[in-house]
C-alpha cells in the first residue's frame, strides 16, 4: 500500500509551551494583598541599585496608602518604612533549588516584627513543588502573561539561552496586568531601575525588560544627581 500523500512532509511545529502555563495569576496572590493592592494610591518597586540613596527615596514621601517592593536581598531595607505595606519578593535559583535573600536579612525581620507592620511574602520562578503558606504569594516558573513568556527572548546573541525574566521584570509586568485586569487603581512607580550602578547579571534579557519598561505606563523616577566620589565609588 503505498504511503499518504503527506508522510514524507515536515510535522506541524507545536507552540512552546512553558511550565506554570496554567496557573492562576490573580488567584495565587494572598487575599489581604489583593485587598492592600487595590487600595493602593501607589506601587513602587525599589531596585538593589546601590546608587539609591536615603534622598532618594525620603523623596517619595512613601505614606500609608503605598505599597513598596523590595527584590532578594532586598539591601536597602533600612530606608523602608512601616508605615507603608511592604512585598519582599525572592526569585528562585533553579539550580541550586533556593530562593535569593532567603532566609531574609536582619533588616526585613525587625521591620515585619514591628507592631502594625504590614507584610508580605511573594516567590517566583518556583520550578520544584512547594506548598505555600497562606500568606505567601506562590508563582511558578513562568507566570503565564505575553511578555513573561511568549514574547520574552529565548537565545541570547553568543546562542546562549536566556534563564527567564528577571525578578524585578515578573513583578513589574504582573502589576501592570493586574490593573488593566483586576481593575487596581494604583500608579506603577520605579526606583533605581536605570543601572546608575553596579553590573547587570547576563542571564536576563536586559534591552527587552527596557524596552518593554520604556513603552509601559510606569514613572521611572530618576536618582538624584551624585558627588563625583559616589559616581567613583559605584563604578566599581
Amino acid at each position: 500500500m503505498p504511503p499518504p500523500s503527506n508522510h514524507d512532509s515536515a510535522a506541524p511545529s507545536e507552540p512552546l509551551v512553558l511550565p506554570g502555563a496554567d496557573q492562576d495569576v490573580f488567584g495565587a496572590l494572598p487575599p489581604a494583598l489583593r485587598q492592600c493592592l487595590a487600595k493602593a494610591a501607589r506601587v513602587i518597586l525599589i531596585a538593589n541599585n546601590p546608587a539609591i540613596s536615603q534622598a532618594d527615596f525620603d523623596a517619595l514621601g512613601v505614606g500609608a496608602d503605598d505599597v513598596v517592593i523590595s527584590f532578594n536581598l532586598c539591601i536597602k531595607a533600612a530606608l523602608l518604612k512601616p508605615e507603608s505595606v511592604n512585598l519582599f519578593v525572592h526569585g528562585f535559583n533553579a539550580p541550586d533549588c533556593y530562593f535569593f535573600g532567603l532566609p531574609a536579612s536582619t533588616g526585613v525581620t525587625q521591620l515585619a516584627a514591628q507592631p502594625g507592620a504590614r507584610c508580605f511574602t511573594l516567590l517566583v520562578g518556583c520550578a520544584v513543588p512547594l506548598c505555600p503558606l497562606p500568606d505567601v504569594a506562590l508563582y511558578w516558573d513562568r507566570i503565564p502573561l505575553p511578555a513573561l513568556a511568549e514574547h520574552y527572548p529565548v537565545d541570547r546573541p553568543n546562542g546562549k539561552r536566556f534563564v527567564g525574566p528577571s525578578t524585578g521584570f515578573n513583578v513589574l509586568v504582573l502589576l501592570d496586568w493586574l490593573r488593566a485586569h483586576a481593575g487596581y487603581p494604583y500608579r506603577l512607580m520605579t526606583l533605581g531601575f536605570s543601572n546608575e550602578a553596579g553590573k547587570l547579571w547576563g542571564g536576563h534579557a536586559w534591552d527587552y525588560e527596557r524596552n518593554w519598561l520604556l513603552g509601559a505606563d510606569v514613572e521611572v523616577i530618576a536618582l538624584k544627581p551624585r558627588s563625583w566620589w559616589r559616581k567613583l565609588l559605584f563604578s566599581k
